[in-house]
């Protein structure tokens, strides 16, 4: 996750000023409010597992600027990395005024499938708006064991 949510990061580097204002829709979020969310999430799944803020301070409609984006989700993600190694156990976080228990695993699980929907949204927003910038393919987990150096055939 932390490895293709860096790249779409990087992709958006691409993008003008007027392009992170894009929406899919009148009443979807722009690229800038998903590339957010996507962040800002990131280090909330992080602060219920180890207790560690990330992101303090920030609204999913602010423009934060990418290096911020960056940075915030490297964090995020290198603590969702060091804790899916932990033994699974069962997490209480306050959510809307409600005491909310969910495993290690499950908060860890959703944080990969939140990021996958969300990075699709920027995809399909782009794509619908003639940007061409980001294929998911690039960010599949064949592309990932690539870059990783997995050997993939028997020698």
């Amino acid at each position: 996750m932390a490895w293709a949510n860096q790249f779409v990061l990087d992709k958006l580097g691409q993008l003008t000023e007027e392009d992170w204002k894009l929406q899919l829709t009148k009443e979807d979020w722009s690229v800038q409010e998903l590339a957010n969310h996507i962040v800002l999430a990131a280090g909330g799944y992080a602060h219920r597992i180890s207790g560690t803020a990330v992101s303090t301070g920030l609204d999913q409609k602010m423009v934060i600027p990418l290096p911020d984006l960056q940075k915030y989700c490297a964090e995020a993600d290198e603590i969702l990395r060091i804790e899916s190694h932990k033994s699974d156990e069962i997490n209480t976080y306050i959510r809307d005024g409600k005491n909310i228990e969910r495993s290690r695993s499950t908060i860890i699980s959703q944080s990969i499938h939140h990021a996958t929907e969300h990075r699709a949204q920027i995809s399909d927003t782009l794509k619908v708006h003639g940007i061409r910038i980001l294929d998911l393919d690039e960010i599949d987990l064949w592309a990932f064991s690539d870059c990783a150096g997995e050997i993939n055939s028997p020698e």
